[in-house]
């Protein structure tokens, strides 16, 4: 038993180190070790552990976080930090990257887990939100067959321009779209992701005429929009921000309420004179609809802790995400309501998936 518990403090200790040490802005494919797509991160619960005591409500049994998507991006980023933070207090954690059908796949498996906690779907906000109205006959219904357990991060989207254009502002831009009609072209991931609402958002807002070009993901969109092929897109900040920084995209504005602390200077869209948009790119985590209230919120409690500890948010802002949780109930209510927002702009505009 002392054995245990002094190996459970060596783990403990390596992760505070790697934390707090040169390695911070890694990205999420170098943690862990991947072995079959499962990345191991947990450790056995010493019994007399100092974090025990206080995680005795959180579920004994292993405990799968499940990432429908391959590793390397920001959800598998957001799932490894979150479960070394937990295995360090001495909780019983694996990643699992479940990826197929646009996150189907893994959704699905966790929506046939049991509901005693020991799965957890960490899942982005267009499979949620947008995904509802734009496939309607999904085999899973996020309100049916899931509970909203807690918001983790979110990240601004930017809005960026080939550098050969002639406009410099978002007032510029739109000056110039109003000149030429139709002539403006955007670029997206491909018909009904989150990017193209939002270029959709951005028209219907500014008043102007500009084609959608939908691409098949988020690389040769923006490849295309740096190499002048298209005029313009949005896209997460820690995606973009390598092509702003070395000058193959022009960055004018963010589509939040508030300025990215990765580009202080960057003006939100409400200040450059387009109202009602507020759309960042966030992550949150699910549970199967059986898991109980009182776990859903005990297991939100834990998840806060863990995004607010300082090493946590200097290893994810240099991803440009920040972090943010919010109740089980708040969580809901902010699906609900963004649902219906994305619902009206896909039926405004007649948005049809993609066969």
């Amino acid at each position: 038993m002392q054995e245990e518990a002094r190996q459970q403090w060596g783990a403990r200790r390596r992760w505070l180190s790697l934390l707090a040490g040169s390695g911070l802005g890694m990205m999420a494919g170098r943690v862990g070790v991947a072995l079959s797509g499962v990345a191991q991160v947990g450790a056995s619960r010493a019994a007399a552990s100092p974090g025990a005591t206080a995680a005795a409500a959180w579920p004994t049994s292993l405990t799968r976080f499940i990432v429908p998507f391959p590793p390397g991006g920001p959800m598998d980023l957001l799932a490894r930090t979150v479960a070394e933070a937990l295995v360090a207090d001495g909780h019983n954690v694996v990643v699992e990257n479940l990826a197929g059908g646009a996150g189907n796949i893994g959704i699905q498996q966790a929506m046939r887990a049991p509901g005693d906690g020991s799965a957890l779907l960490f899942v982005p906000q267009g499979n949620i939100t947008i995904n509802a109205t734009l496939f309607p006959r999904l085999p899973f219904n996020w309100g049916r067959d899931f509970r909203p357990v807690t918001l983790l991060a979110s990240t601004p989207n930017v809005l960026v321009v080939r550098p050969s254009l002639a406009a410099s502002s978002v007032a510029e831009l739109i000056d110039y779209a109003k000149q030429n009609p139709g002539k403006l072209t955007y670029a997206s991931p491909g018909i009904g992701s989150s990017l193209h609402l939002i270029g959709e958002l951005f028209r219907r807002q500014a008043g102007i005429d500009v084609v959608h070009v939908p691409y098949k993901g988020t690389t040769p969109a923006m490849q295309d929009v740096a190499g002048g092929q298209v005029d313009l897109m949005f896209g997460a900040l820690p995606t973009l921000a390598p092509y702003v920084s070395s000058g193959k995209l022009k960055a004018l504005a963010v589509t939040t309420s508030y300025r990215a602390e990765a580009m202080p200077a960057l003006p939100t869209l409400a200040e450059a004179g387009v109202t009602g948009i507020d759309v960042p790119s966030w992550y949150g985590v699910m549970a199967p609809a059986a898991l109980s209230e009182a776990l859903a919120r005990r297991i939100q409690q834990e998840m806060a802790r863990v995004m607010a500890l300082p090493a946590v948010h200097q290893r994810l802002a240099p991803q440009g995400l920040t972090t943010v949780t919010n109740t089980p109930e708040a969580f809901g209510e902010q699906i609900r309501r963004e649902t219906a927002q994305w619902a009206e702009v896909i039926r405004a505009g007649d948005i049809k998936a993609e066969d």
